[in-house]
């Protein structure tokens, strides 16, 4: 969701406040032998070009700030998460990290201004964000309040090494959960985490072995053999000039009810949600484009048990997703669930180690990601919390990306690429496509008219 979607924020005037983490005297930063994440390593070396690369996520407090209690909760959330206690720092070709212990950080409040416009209010918080996340400083994240007398707006930002999307998820219901805690002077009913420090560390040591002939290894080398040695290209051609700012935004696929009605109708013919999104990705491919074998690239989570599902980090791996789209619906769900399985063990060797491996520095152009937010902590209450998760703009020339999700109240997919007239068309066409393909299996006839922002 881009950051224009925060114009509703102020539909009150407020006070807009920056609550940054530092420091304080004579608290010193110990050394810490484990190593960044590759995923972490791969994105500082290349922060140099300044562009921005966070995350964020809005949501909204009930009743007039208790700015004790948020600095209670804030504080004792980056307790919890060590991620947020720690840097990297880029030293020659190596890369050290400094960790802080709980308790060791401290909160300051600095009031920006008051709010009034919407468009306004919009960008000071773009501008804010790209600022206060980059990923060569400490801390990489930044917490906003907009305060009413009835109501606050919690805004969080943070750079991609320290988040990734479903950490970003979890933001709303943990930091409400400390929150509500320290007014009701009770303890938070939050279970333990695991630490993305020691996941990264671990990372490293099962790795250390890794050859080309290891089957994830193989499954990279014959998608960059199908596709004329790059990785895929979006299913339709448009133009890609350099540095234009990306069009981005999003569309609901399915209602709540259309969404069951698509599960059952997957399920009926041997597949589920998430294979049958894939399966009308290759039809609208196969449909506009004449593809007769469905190429992309894919981000699967790499958390392993309940105590990493509740941890901040960026827990991600990438994996090819390729397979034939057959002439029959039961055949494509077939290939997309066998494609998927194999996906989600490839994704447990990061991407950049497997570039490595094959001599090639490759990079991804086409992704499509798909996440079942139904089981987050917290996600049932997301509309009554206004809740909203965000992310910085871009101007790259080759990316073009697809972010599908389920939700309480349907499905959606968030897009964005190239900002040309071609990539527009192309753009909207292929979505309007899956769309049909995705009516069609629910069974829904006449298809609805569809609305992308």
């Amino acid at each position: 969701m881009d950051i224009k979607e925060l114009g509703d924020l102020d539909r009150q005037p407020g006070r807009l406040m920056v609550w940054r983490i530092n420091v304080p005297e004579p608290i010193s930063w110990r050394a810490d032998p484990r190593r960044p994440s590759y995923v972490q390593e791969e994105h500082l070396r290349s922060a140099d070009d300044g562009r921005p690369g966070w995350l964020g996520a809005a949501f909204e407090l009930p009743g007039e700030l208790n700015a004790a209690a948020l600095t209670k909760a804030i504080l004792g959330w980056v307790d919890r998460h060590e991620v947020l206690r720690s840097r990297l720092a880029k030293d020659g070709s190596a890369m050290r990290r400094a960790t802080i212990d709980p308790g060791a950080a401290a909160l300051e409040q600095t009031v920006v201004s008051d709010c009034a416009d919407s468009g306004e209010t919009a960008q000071l918080l773009e501008k804010l964000f790209d600022a206060e996340t980059n990923p060569l400083r400490w801390p990489a994240y930044v917490f906003v309040t907009i305060s009413r007398p009835t109501s606050t707006s919690l805004l969080f930002a943070s750079d991609h090494s320290v988040s990734d999307a479903y950490s970003m998820a979890l933001v709303p219901y943990e930091i409400r959960e400390l929150y509500t805690a320290a007014i009701r002077r009770v303890e938070p009913q939050l279970a333990a985490v695991h630490s993305y420090l020691d996941h990264a560390e671990a990372e490293r040591e099962r790795l250390t072995d890794l050859t080309d002939d290891h089957p994830a290894i193989c499954h990279w080398r014959e998608l960059i053999a199908a596709n004329g040695g790059q990785l895929p290209d979006f299913p339709l051609s448009f133009d890609t000039p350099e540095r234009s700012l990306q069009r981005s935004g999003k569309m609901w696929l399915l209602d709540a009810a259309g969404a069951c009605e698509f599960d059952r109708g997957c399920r009926s013919q041997g597949g589920n949600a998430a294979t049958g999104i894939f399966a009308c990705l290759a039809l609208a491919g196969k449909t506009l484009a004449n593809q007769r074998q469905f190429h992309a690239v894919a981000p699967f989570h790499t958390r392993y048990d309940l105590r990493s599902m509740r941890s901040v980090g960026w827990y991600v791996g990438m994996s090819p997703v390729s397979f034939r789209v057959a002439d029959t619906l039961p055949e494509i769900l077939n290939a997309a669930r066998f494609e998927l399985k194999r996906a989600k063990k490839t994704a447990q060797v990061p991407f950049s180690k497997a570039m490595e491996l094959l001599g090639t520095t490759l990079r991804d152009r086409f992704m499509v990601s798909y996440m079942d937010n139904r089981t987050v902590p917290g996600s049932d209450r997301w509309p009554h919390w206004r809740t909203r998760f965000l992310i910085s703009r871009s101007s790259d020339a080759c990316e073009t990306y697809l972010w599908i999700s389920r939700w309480q109240d349907g499905i959606s997919v968030n897009f964005r690429h190239p900002g040309t007239a071609t990539a527009r068309s192309a753009m909207d066409n292929y979505l309007a496509e899956v769309a049909a393909q995705a009516h069609l299996i629910r069974g829904a006839r006449p298809l609805p008219r569809l609305s992308i922002d």
